[in-house]
């Protein structure tokens, strides 16, 4: 079972690892643009969140990767997959106007209700690594021994 819990980790904390570093390899404008296509966010907050969120997303998607404040950052990674799955579903009850989630900057393409069953998979997979502590091959185990 810890083998399974270790793999899931690197599932989670590897997507965020590959989505976060994909929206920096980006032209800042492309998320910008993605944030504001969901018509949710006030304007003033579009620029903040096409900054911060990719960084966030690559440094807790890298703790969590290498089993670091791993609870915290599972914590946050699931909140984070809560506002997505919600602004994903608005954006489809809503029928906005958006072919493709932006969820890996360029590198991988999904439609919003692809990128749903990937959040609502990888929020499960939080939630048992948040149920189930298993610091196998972690920084965690190590550091507090």
């Amino acid at each position: 079972m810890n083998f399974i819990l270790f793999l899931m980790r690197i599932v989670l904390g590897g997507v965020f690892v590959y989505s976060g570093w994909g929206k920096l390899m980006s032209p800042v404008e492309n998320f910008k643009a993605v944030v504001e296509s969901y018509q949710f966010f006030s304007a003033l907050l579009v620029k903040p969140i096409s900054y911060v969120v990719p960084w966030l997303e690559l440094v807790f998607g890298a703790f969590v990767l290498v089993g670091y404040l791993t609870r915290q950052s599972t914590v946050l990674l699931a909140l984070f997959l809560l506002s997505f799955i919600v602004l994903l579903s608005r954006s489809l009850l809503m029928h906005l106007p958006i072919s493709e989630c932006g969820c890996f900057g360029s590198g991988i393409v999904l439609a919003p209700w692809q990128a749903l069953v990937l959040d609502s998979g990888l929020f499960l997979i939080a939630f048992i690594l948040l149920k189930r502590k298993s610091n196998l091959f972690s920084l965690d185990r190590r550091l507090h021994r």
